[in-house]
């Protein structure tokens, strides 16, 4: 699946959503499948998050974010979160782009640099003006976002999925940052090659 559905627009939008934890995605796609819901996408998605060196909108609960998604890229600005009962509401503007050095040169023109990069696979299906997108983080297990433009309709599809109070609850960047450090020190410690590597150099200073 390469087509993309998403809805960028290049005006102020509302976005509504919510995380669930504790998934079995395979589960999970069958209940949003039998509402009638359509897969609209499937594959990488990395977000480059983007901030003044005194991270000036980080202060404000502000977000400036370059996204590439499948084939496709997006700049998007996120205003300040409100939170009704772990439902996350913020204001976004958002447009597709076709270049991504050359934004990434411009906004550096303009004082801003990168602070992070996200990287997961997403798998989105869409009902109506709804998306239900399950994301894999490296190192986490899958979780559930429920989008849309108000918190009634995400409501809804919380009781619709028949979701436990307990698996609703942010996920934190700094939660997913640390998550891929330690799926990355793992995979290079369970690398075969560099295992190879330390017992060659542990034999030779053993014979020295």
């Amino acid at each position: 699946m390469t087509e993309d559905y998403s809805f960028v627009a290049d005006d102020k939008m509302k976005e509504v959503e919510v995380k669930i934890r504790n998934i079995d995605k395979d589960e999970i796609a069958q209940r949003i499948m039998a509402m009638g819901a359509v897969k609209v996408f499937s594959g990488r998605v990395i977000d480059y998050r983007f901030d003044t060196p005194d991270r000036d909108l980080s202060r404000q609960g502000k977000a400036l974010r370059i996204r590439q998604k499948g084939k496709y890229i997006y700049l998007n600005v996120k205003g300040k979160k409100k939170s009704i009962e772990n439902i996350t509401g913020r204001d976004e503007i958002g447009v597709k782009i076709s270049n991504f050095k050359v934004m990434h040169r411009i906004l550096s023109e303009l004082g801003y640099i990168k602070i992070f990069e996200l990287s997961k696979y997403r798998t989105e299906y869409r009902l109506g003006d709804i998306n239900f997108d399950v994301d894999e983080y490296p190192g986490l297990s899958p979780i559930l976002e429920i989008e849309s433009d108000s918190y009634e309709k995400v409501e809804k599809y919380i009781k619709d999925l028949e979701i436990e109070p307990q698996d609703i609850g942010r996920v934190y960047i700094r939660e997913i940052l640390a998550a891929k450090r330690r799926y990355d020190w793992n995979r290079q410690y369970n690398n075969p090659y560099r295992k190879q590597e330390v017992s060659s150099e542990t034999s030779s200073t053993e014979h020295n």
